[in-house]
């Protein structure tokens, strides 16, 4: 899967989660944005395991390697790399 599509589906579902729009994929969408609360966290982790077909253990996500759209990307494209 291309990086562009990783970033369209992510983003798609981060602004559904927080009734945002998201306009710079380099945004802290956490808790200092207000984008994002630990619930929302945990279902986009629900979602993206889904999608991706990846394990991804809440516990021991850094949450700086996920605080932006890019960030998320990365980190997907080396869950996949792994499988």
């Amino acid at each position: 899967m291309k990086r562009d599509e990783i970033i369209k589906i992510i983003k798609n579902e981060l602004e559904a989660l927080s009734g945002k729009e998201i306009d710079d994929l380099d945004k802290d969408i956490f808790f200092k944005s207000q984008f994002l609360d630990s619930l929302n966290l945990l279902n986009l982790i629900v979602f993206l395991e889904q999608k991706f077909k990846i394990k991804i253990d809440p516990f021991f996500i850094d949450r700086e390697s996920v605080s932006s759209i890019n960030k998320i990307v990365t980190f997907i494209e080396n869950a996949l790399e792994k499988k």
